[in-house]
């Protein structure tokens, strides 16, 4: 598992410019890893729980709130299921970049050591997921 992460940033407004700090995290997982995700279904896995990003409107996170179901199953249907949420899964990290934006630099720190404990454990749960313990242990209690 390789892992790249970068801090980016984003400027918007016309007139009151607002600048957001990003962290941007891909992992390139080997052959190995892929087939143990696949095989024990981890996809799905949330590696992160997270909110809006900073970035979003409040008339966006307004709308993305309210949507209508007919909405929620197109989007599902067309991005996947994880596109409804904002959570950190591990079909994102399959899919390439992931970009969360925060409010200032220290947060997005702060997001970046969260990411980087959640990217161990992965590591760790891949690796855990990978063989079954064939050893027969036996002991008193």
């Amino acid at each position: 598992m390789k892992v790249t992460i970068n801090h980016v940033q984003k400027s918007s407004g016309i007139i009151r410019k607002t600048t957001y700090h990003g962290v941007a995290v891909r992992v390139q997982f080997n052959a190995e890893e892929l087939a143990v995700i696949r095989e024990r279904q981890l996809e799905k896995d949330v590696l992160l729980e997270r909110g809006y990003p900073s970035d979003m409107s409040d008339n966006a996170i307004n709308k993305h709130a309210n949507r209508s179901l007919g909405k929620k199953l197109l989007t599902a249907a067309v991005s996947g299921a994880d596109s409804l949420h904002f959570d950190l899964t591990v079909t994102k990290l399959m899919k390439g970049e992931d970009v969360y934006f925060l409010g200032n630099p220290m947060e997005a720190k702060g997001y970046e050591e969260e990411l980087r404990n959640g990217l161990v454990r992965l590591k760790q749960w891949i690796v855990g997921n990978a063989e079954v313990e064939k050893e027969t242990a036996s002991f008193e209690l």
